[in-house]
């Protein structure tokens, strides 16, 4: 089988192409949970267009990528909202510089605040407030009965 020499391939990779392009505005567009969870959050984080975020995310993803973008966007939300409590919390000072308590106690006590707001739909604040008893408590005491419930509780989900 031989190509047909007025067969312009040039131009079928230009429609193709095009048409690619076309598809992935289409996943975006057309899915209201990678609008909401990804290009919206990027677009107000960045202060840009939502246009602008969406010509980002259609010229560095291809289209199963697209797809993707939503599972990722939970991923990170959970692991944002986990450097917020750091942050909240002093995580990182009482435990990463001054060794005040250990690194799987910081860990447990960030997992459960952030689980509790993204899992169960607890105010931040809230959860937060329930992190920062149990930080104190351990602070004050070397231990927390709530924390071992926690490691419990976390222990039997594994």
């Amino acid at each position: 089988m031989t190509l047909n020499k007025d067969i312009d391939m040039d131009k079928i990779d230009k429609v193709q192409i095009s048409g690619t392009i076309k598809q992935k505005y289409n996943i975006i567009m057309d899915n209201r949970y990678i609008m909401e969870e990804v290009i919206v959050p990027i677009a107000k984080a960045l202060k840009l267009p939502v246009e602008d975020v969406v010509d980002i995310f259609v010229k560095r993803y291809d289209g199963a990528g697209l797809y993707e973008t939503h599972a990722l966007s939970e991923q990170a939300r959970m692991g944002c909202l986990g450097r917020k409590v750091d942050i909240d919390l002093g995580l990182c000072w009482i435990c990463d510089f001054f060794d005040l308590i250990d690194k799987e106690e910081a860990d447990l006590i960030r997992k459960k605040v952030v689980e509790e707001t993204v899992l169960y739909k607890k105010p931040y604040k809230e959860a937060l407030e329930m992190g920062r008893k149990v930080l104190i408590e351990l602070l004050i005491n070397g231990k927390s009965e709530e924390l071992k419930r926690w490691a419990k509780e976390r222990n039997n989900c594994d």
